[in-house]
């Protein structure tokens, strides 16, 4: 989400007749000399000063920047924070969703809505928002069966940093990994978190272990995962690969050189999340003109054109996801041939398009 408003105020900032600020807490890690490309206010944190100051740098951003349009990320952060700014100065504001907001999973109870008190912030902010925007119509969905108003709702998707992209040299990872040319290579990236399902892509794997060229890179901290491979007896077929990058610096920006050519040296994109409101993982990954297989509770199928340019599960089930990426195995051979296809899918997700319409929502509260 960071990166997104990152981009997204980055890109603002390069058109004509507007300008965007930001203004943040300190993040950690964030060196406090880093030199952002747009005007970024960030509190300092000061034990229980912290809010407080937090207030008065808000304050100082609508006063100096001359705001006339709020834009809070996240609807119990940085929306709610806009809903009473806008109430303070008596000036429009916009609420954007990024899922975990208005999504939930039972199973592993996921999801701010578990919170009271961030469920009362967010059904606030769903009310009192001169817009919406969703990153999906998954999204869209779930914040509608929340009480949201359709038509008050705009469905803007995560860009992607598709000239960035296009600008690194390919470098095949494959011989520094142990991987073969002729290995059929599935990508997996993020965090093993409870909502990401690894133990359904491992269970997979066991399936597939008579195919003993089916491979798959996970890309992110190696926590458990190990244990993970272990269990399922498919360390034979697993790659760690740790994060990407190793040793964030901040003055790097993604996309990041490595990961970008860790999606061009694999064959297939596997995410087996619960939910997602939009994943920028997948968006990249088709980007890169390698194709997806995602869940169906993924936002990110409304640009995935499901047998061509991925493939989405409708069972979510280990023994469909094997059958899945059996599929796309057997069909190897064609993967290549669709690259250029793939990545003409989202070409219309590039940040200066997505910048423009986020640009056309703020002038019409004006």
């Amino acid at each position: 989400m960071e990166y997104c408003t990152h981009f997204l105020a980055k890109h603002l900032n390069e058109m004509d007749a507007i300008q965007a600020s930001v203004a943040c807490g300190t993040l950690r890690g964030v060196p406090p000399d880093f030199e952002y490309p747009y005007p970024c206010y960030r509190a300092k944190s000061f034990s229980f000063l912290t809010p407080w100051l937090a207030q008065k740098n808000r304050e100082q951003l609508v006063k100096k920047e001359k705001i006339q349009v709020f834009h809070g990320q996240m609807l119990h952060g940085g929306g709610y924070d806009a809903m009473r700014l806008s109430q303070q100065f008596d000036l429009p504001f916009v609420a954007q969703s990024h899922g975990a907001d208005v999504q939930t999973v039972s199973e592993i109870i996921y999801g701010a809505l578990n919170d009271s008190a961030k469920k009362h912030q967010i059904k606030e902010v769903l009310k009192n928002a001169d817009r919406l925007i969703a990153v999906s119509s998954l999204n869209k969905q779930h914040m509608v069966d929340l009480g949201a108003q359709p038509d008050r709702i705009d469905v803007v998707f995560n860009g992607i940093a598709i000239k960035e992209m296009n600008a690194i040299p390919f470098h095949d990872l494959r011989p520094q990994l142990g991987l073969k040319p002729e290995d059929f290579v599935l990508i997996s990236v993020g965090r093993n978190k409870p909502i990401k399902r690894m133990e359904m892509l491992f269970e997979a794997l066991k399936k597939l272990k008579d195919y003993t060229s089916i491979k798959c890179m996970c890309v992110g901290p190696k926590q458990h995962l190990e244990t993970l491979a272990q269990k399922y007896g498919v360390t034979d077929k697993v790659v760690l690969v740790g994060s990407i990058p190793e040793n964030h610096d901040f003055n790097d920006e993604p996309p990041y050189p490595d990961l970008i050519n860790a999606y061009r040296s694999a064959n297939v994109f596997v995410s087996c999340s619960y939910v997602e409101a939009f994943s920028c993982a997948t968006a990249d990954a088709l980007a890169c003109g390698i194709p997806v297989i995602i869940g169906k509770c993924h936002g990110v199928k409304d640009v995935v054109k499901d047998g061509e340019t991925g493939l989405v599960m409708q069972k979510e089930s280990a023994d469909e996801l094997a059958q899945l990426i059996l599929q796309l195995y057997e069909d190897r051979s064609a993967l290549k041939s669709n690259e250029e296809q793939i990545k003409h899918s989202i070409a219309h997700l590039s940040w200066e398009h997505i910048s423009k319409q986020m640009a056309h929502i703020y002038k019409a509260l004006k």
